[in-house]
């Protein structure tokens, strides 16, 4: 055959194969079938105003009125305006919906980078299978952080094209670094883009150092300066959505603080403190046990509901109360020092072995920052269990303490980690029958030694070193567990999974010393590692991602099922009230969202300052406050039998007052709601709007005002003021000029802020249009800049595919490794004489 064709064929292949293994998993998909994921489940709610108003208009609002008396929405629906790279997300998944498109695309792109690496396609399928079919991956998805394993997938094409830069091949480098940047970026993960960029730091210092001993620092410049053209082309891409989102977040709980702390006091929240306070962010830190589940997956006892068989403790335990069980019994096994989890940051006995060997076999610049980035993500995983460092990191480095949930950098070495195991082992086979296998087999021997060791452990010493306990125990107690029974099953946990890494660990090792030893070639080496590290991946992934997780369309619709207290509520055709919903997690729950403008909602970036009225006041039950909000429902009782309260106090969609207080200071203006009695008095901040009205006299005068036409970014009232009068409005505030603009009659007029989050205008005497509009100049900039930089990349990446198809039509293959045959009674000690 066609050396050529043959290589085309075996690219095919590979894709083909990691279709397969995606669809199989996934096949409830193939029948129809959604996957139920809370998170998704909550975006459903959070967006079904914005859904709405796209599917009757085709304009995808940039605010929402649904959550949290109003926000922008720029991180619920991504903005992909502009960005014509959404045609790359497309096509790497064949244009397949999540999860099988999602989870082939990593695979693909992971494929991608060994390949472009030199490494053998057989090697290349088994990194990107690795890869892809990773637990954490799965588990990430089970939970709804779509974006975060998006965001994942396309990491790949970064580092393929970081790594061919810096080896002097700057056209593809660049290109494929700047695609990978961009389509990252779109997947509007930020903080999984932030960490990767921190691994980048120790690549980029690694080479520098590695360039500078060899006198190449023009190489390493230019290398560099392709990456960072290549990086803001990528960014560049996504400004349409990057820029205003950089423009919200100074305004949300993760921005500059607006209240100051009374007297010496801390900072009693993320408000109150530049970022978010230290307590919120390292909530979800790892505890050192949770990092060993990274290869052994139940050593900490996998998910806070792992399954349990009809055999274990707590079954008999609950068989002997009268209990009629199934036949997978839900279990609180989880022990480790997360407050709860859906299952291990597991990434594969067998990848964590090649792993370890990786440390040895891989050289250079990549060794460093393979092996030094896995060990700073997991350091930082830690979080507020390893203070000393990530105290200094959140405090120091430049936009960290903006994140929280700090184990979620694993997601990072889910990728770092395959990358060093695989890419180690391709030096293996590139370095077959040199002097260097002799160190190779000593590191072989250390390395498969100490994991066999630690899994020994254990099995022998572990349910007899820990004490099982957690702080939550006393809730399974009280909910009828014993916590004998709890216990012996983390302990059986624990000692069957260490067993079974054991025994990964020793055949995967067996394997490899077998090759090295001449018993057998590279691609039976490869393909039992393969295989195994399919089995112990998907085995794994099938405790948290199965046919159990998945339903049909008819059962996932039941989620959104109104009851009869909204039913009740939807007969009010005013579009202008809103809704406290006191049978769920009010600001933790979007459900409400769904069918209701909420003064509750779900989202990880309030507004800040409606953060500071949530602690200071909602929570508190000051009943003005949520007035003024024209809160007019109250959703009682329980989740069970939800009763309907109206409120015949609630202010409506604006009025007039007749007097100001005038505020000296933030905190001054938020604590004055307290007092005030917001129908008739404006709290209003001197400092920022004592300019707006001088010589204005507040006054006690007739006058109406009435919401007539009603979008989620552009409200329109009619308004009959007697003489000029200041009107206060129940929208949230949100500027100044940053993106609401006020018209009197068509004109624009200046607004201001009043009762600390709502807007307030002078209207003029007689009867005036008013209207409220959302038109950010932040996104019509980053939109120009998202076409000019995606065209860009389009532009170069079809060139460069045009130049190498052309190259590969016209020139020879060069196969850079031949496999070896088996030699029977060859030793490491003879194939390493010079």
């Amino acid at each position: 055959m066609n050396q050529k064709l043959r290589l085309l064929l075996t690219h095919v292949g590979a894709v083909i194969l990691f279709l397969v293994i995606a669809a199989v998993y996934f096949e409830p998909q193939l029948s129809g079938k959604v996957i139920q994921q809370g998170d998704v489940i909550q975006y459903r709610g959070m967006a079904k105003e914005l859904d709405n108003y796209y599917e009757k208009t085709g304009v995808l609002a940039l605010w929402t009125n649904s959550m949290f008396g109003g926000m922008p929405s720029y991180q619920i629906n991504t903005i992909k305006d502009g960005n014509l790279l959404t045609i790359v997300d497309d096509a790497t998944r064949l244009f397949i919906d999540e999860p099988i498109g999602r989870f082939f695309a990593a695979m693909v792109c992971f494929y991608i980078l060994m390949v472009a690496l030199g490494a053998s396609p057989l090697l290349s399928i088994a990194a990107a299978i690795a890869f892809g079919l990773t637990t954490n991956n799965m588990i990430l998805f089970e939970a709804g952080h779509n974006t975060k394993v998006r965001a994942i997938s396309f990491l790949p094409l970064i580092a393929a094209g970081m790594l061919l830069a810096y080896r002097g091949r700057y056209l593809w480098g660049g290109v494929l670094f700047a695609l990978g940047v961009g389509v990252n970026v779109m997947s509007n993960h930020v903080q999984m883009s932030y960490y990767f960029f921190l691994t980048m730091i120790i690549m980029g210092l690694a080479q520098l150092v590695y360039d500078l001993r060899r006198g190449e620092i023009v190489s390493f410049l230019k290398g560099t300066g392709v990456l960072l053209l290549g990086g803001l082309l990528g960014l560049g891409s996504s400004a349409s959505n990057l820029l205003p989102t950089y423009e919200y977040s100074r305004d949300t709980m993760r921005g500059a603080p607006i209240l100051k702390p009374e007297g010496n006091a801390a900072p009693a929240s993320s408000s109150e403190t530049e970022g978010l306070a230290w307590d919120y962010a390292m909530q979800w830190s790892n505890g050192t046990i949770d990092l060993f589940a990274s290869f052994i997956p139940g050593v900490a006892g996998g998910g806070s509901q792992e399954t349990v068989g009809p055999e274990s403790a707590i079954a008999a335990d609950l068989r002997s109360k009268g209990a009629r069980l199934p036949a997978e019994i839900p279990a609180p096994l989880y022990w480790g020092k997360l407050p709860f989890t859906s299952g291990p940051i597991y990434f594969g006995a067998v990848v964590f072995l090649l792993a370890v060997l990786g440390v040895f076999w891989v050289s250079g610049p990549v060794r460093w920052w393979l092996a030094g980035g896995a060990l700073l993500t997991f350091m930082l995983s830690m979080g507020s269990h390893l203070e000393w460092f990530n105290r200094l990191v959140f405090d120091y480095f430049p936009l960290y303490n903006k994140f929280r949930t700090p184990n979620s950098v694993l997601s990072i070495t889910a990728f770092l980690l395959p990358l060093l195991g695989f890419w180690g082992l391709w030096q293996l086979i590139k370095a077959e029958g040199q002097p260097a296998w002799q160190s190779m087999m000593k590191s072989l021997y250390i390395g498969a030694g100490a994991l066999l060791a630690v899994s020994l452990f254990f099995v022998v010493m572990g349910p007899s070193f820990f004490d099982f306990n957690t702080d939550g125990d006393a809730r399974y107690v009280e909910a009828g567990y014993d916590l004998g029974a709890i216990i012996a099953d983390r302990q059986a946990f624990m000692r069957a999974d260490a067993f079974r890494s054991f025994l990964l660990i020793a055949l995967s090792g067996g394997l490899i010393w077998a090759y090295m030893r001449n018993m057998i070639n590279s691609s039976v080496m490869l393909s039992g590692l393969l295989l195994l590290t399919v089995y112990d991946l998907w085995s794994v992934d099938k405790r948290y991602v199965n046919e159990d997780n998945f339903v049909t369309p008819t059962n996932y619709k039941d989620n959104f099922t109104a009851r009869p207290v909204d039913e009740e509520i939807l007969k009010d055709k005013d579009p202008s009230y809103r809704v406290m919903d006191l049978t769920v997690s009010t600001f933790n729950s979007s459900m409400t969202s769904y069918y209701h403008k909420s003064i509750g909602g779900y989202h990880a970036a309030k507004l800040q300052r409606y953060q500071d009225m949530i602690d200071r006041h909602f929570s508190k039950g000051n009943q003005r406050s949520l007035d003024m909000l024209n809160t007019r429902y109250f959703i009682t009782g329980s989740a069970e039998e939800p009763q309907l309260q109206r409120n015949p106090n609630a202010l409506g969609n604006g009025w007039f007052v007749d007097s100001i207080y005038w505020a000296k200071s933030p905190n001054e203006e938020i604590d004055a709601l307290n007092d005030v009695d917001p129908a008739r008095v404006a709290v209003v901040h001197a400092p920022e709007f004592e300019g707006y009205l001088k010589g204005f006299e507040a006054k006690d005068a007739p006058g109406s005002i009435e919401l007539t036409e009603y979008a989620p970014d552009k409200l329109t009232y009619t308004v009959d003021a007697s003489a000029e009068q200041l009107a206060v409005f129940s929208e949230i505030w949100y500027g100044p000029d940053k993106g609401w603009q006020a018209y009197i009659d068509g004109k624009p007029v200046d607004h201001i802020r009043a009762n600390y989050i709502l807007r307030a205008m002078k209207i003029p005497a007689g009867k005036h249009t008013v209207v409220f509009a959302f038109d950010p100049a932040s996104y019509k900039t980053g939109l120009m800049i998202s076409t000019v930089c995606s065209s860009a990349i389009l532009l170069a990446l079809l060139g460069l595919a045009g130049m190498q198809g052309y190259r590969f039509a016209t020139s020879p293959v060069e196969v850079e490794v031949a496999e070896k045959k088996p030699v029977a009674k060859a030793s490491v000690k003879k194939t390493g004489k010079k």
